[in-house]
């Protein structure tokens, strides 16, 4: 049977994660593309790369960029 990990292993590894994704964010920039990151309003803390999603979905001058799947949360 595989070890499960504990309530404290599980909340230290989430706020490592969202410490890497805070340090990311403050950047600004994606990691993956080097294209700017924003905000999804639709859930707290939830940043995407701006060429995230299908071409119809992003801003104009991001639409004829490649597509790039790097999203995080902050919160």
């Amino acid at each position: 049977m595989p070890k499960r990990n504990s309530r404290k292993e599980h909340q230290e590894r989430m706020a490592r994660l969202r410490a890497e994704a805070q340090a990311v964010v403050a950047t600004g920039v994606c990691p993956q593309c080097g294209q700017p990151l924003k905000r999804n309003l639709a859930m707290a803390g939830w940043w995407q790369c701006v060429c995230y999603a299908t071409p119809s979905f992003r801003d104009a001058q991001y639409r004829d960029l490649p597509s790039c799947s790097f999203q995080c949360f902050t919160e």
